[in-house]
Order: C-alpha cells, then structure tokens, then sequence
C-alpha cells in the first residue's frame, strides 16, 4: 500500500483506496450565489460509485447571456427547479462523509459551494479539498494551458464541458490520474 502525502492541505492519499466527491458548478451570473446547475460524483476505493446532476433556480435569478452561451442554461430551463437551500437535503447526501472535494479549478467551486450554504443558512463543514488544475499544472508542465478541455483531451477522457455532471466527471477521472490510482 503506497501512501504519498498531498501539498494542499497536507492530504495523506492511499493510492489504492481513493474516496473524494468531485463537484462542479455552473452559475447563471457573477454572483457567486448563483448556481444554476451542479454536478456530483462520488469516488470510493478509486471507482465511481454514484452521481449527483441537478438545475437550480438562481440567486439572485437573472442570466448573463455570456454565461448562457457556454453552458445552455437559461431562466426557462431552471424555471421549475428548485432553489440551492431547498435541494440541500438532496446534495448534502452525496457530500456526507466526504474526505476530500474534488474540483476542477476548486477554488471557484468551493467558493460557489460556501457562498451558497452561508446564504441559506446552512452549516456544512467543508473537506480538504483538491485542485485538479492546479495539479494539472504541477505533474503536466508541457500541456499548452490546463484547461479542463485540454487536460481531458490528454488523458483521453470525453467531455462535455460545462454541463455540471460531465466537469465533475472529468475531474474525477483526472484525479485518479493525477493522484496515481
């Protein structure tokens, strides 16, 4: 059994029984608050065992035309769902016990993450978490960027990117590369 401690956070990683919860978040506008869609998976002893999609009614609830053109969602698509606070029950069963958060580009999707517990209210103790960009970037130097796009093409992993459940996928897949499983 290898075990390698991460940089981040001083993570101890048992290369041979990964469990972490890669999420992914799309927002409707440049307020952090403002989900629009999420995208859970759940990793244990380095296979995925289930997954997590959701729409979610924005806060504040207004799209940015730029933010619809890369992801597809729009007021009418999330118009019947509910809010983050009201789909919390739903999420927080998929991240109940996680050791670690799993995020492309993580600081963006912890902080969407935070930001909408705080604004409902809602006391969730967050994991270490770990970037696989920032990792992409540490293990790939010869990449062109590290992109979500990129790193997926390197590793051979399909993407449809910015669909929640699909980047959350991929970050996935990428950690279990990236961290040797």
């Amino acid at each position: 059994m290898r075990t390698t401690l991460g940089r981040k956070n001083n993570i101890a990683v048992n290369k041979n029984k990964l469990n972490f919860t890669a999420i992914d978040f799309e927002t409707a506008n440049y307020s952090i608050t403002s989900a629009c869609q999420i995208g859970i998976v759940v990793v244990e002893k380095s296979e995925i065992i289930k997954t997590y999609s959701s729409y979610i009614k924005p806060s504040p609830n207004f799209f940015v035309p730029f933010f619809t053109e890369l992801h597809n969602i729009d007021a009418k698509k999330v118009s019947g769902f509910p809010s983050f606070g009201e789909l919390w029950s739903e999420m927080s069963e998929y991240l109940a016990g996680s050791e670690m958060l799993v995020a492309h580009n993580a600081v963006f999707d912890i902080k969407v993450l935070t930001a909408c517990c705080e604004k409902y209210g809602i006391n969730y103790n967050l994991p270490a978490s770990f970037c696989t960009c920032q990792s992409a970037r540490r293990n790939l130097p010869r990449l062109m960027n590290h992109k979500l796009s990129t790193v997926c093409n390197y590793y051979g992993i399909e993407l449809n990117h910015h669909e929640a459940l699909s980047d959350a996928r991929a970050a996935a897949l990428i950690a279990l590369k990236l961290l040797g499983a």
